[in-house]
């Protein structure tokens, strides 16, 4: 009877350390598992025509919250691609805890001023100012 286990549990540790090596090759079984994981995968929401913002999602933070963060951008006036926001017109860039970069623009209807764009990042968002 120890045979036929110790024989089952070699062959679960065998798989999984297989599995494990998988990943970290960056092997992808075509599920999406590997590169939903992926650290330089991007998306935004561009909301810059209607809110003078767009947001930037990577890593685990896109990876954890791609459903919501893909089907909530329209309700909120904006698009989401899979790509970086546009870097014309940029006064400034907000990196809140989430690990979101809120770029502001200064063009547009809704357009922000340095200062007034710093003190949002600051004050409502407590995040980390970079001016453009």
């Amino acid at each position: 009877m120890v045979r036929p286990m110790l024989c089952i549990t070699s062959m679960v540790a065998a798989l999984v350390a297989c599995d494990r090596s998988a990943a970290s090759s960056g092997d992808d079984d075509g599920g999406g598992a590997t590169r939903a994981q992926s650290p330089g995968r991007v998306g935004s929401c561009d909301r810059a025509s209607t809110t003078g913002t767009c947001s930037e999602y990577a890593g685990a933070y896109l990876a954890q919250n791609e459903v919501l963060l893909t089907s909530s951008c329209s309700k909120l006036g904006g698009t989401f691609v899979y790509a970086e926001c546009p870097n014309t017109s940029v006064v400034g860039a907000c990196t809140l805890s989430t690990g979101e970069v809120r770029k502001f623009y200064g063009t547009g209807a809704s357009a922000y001023e340095p200062e007034r764009a710093r003190q949002e990042c600051e004050s409502s968002f407590h995040g980390g100012w970079q001016a453009r």
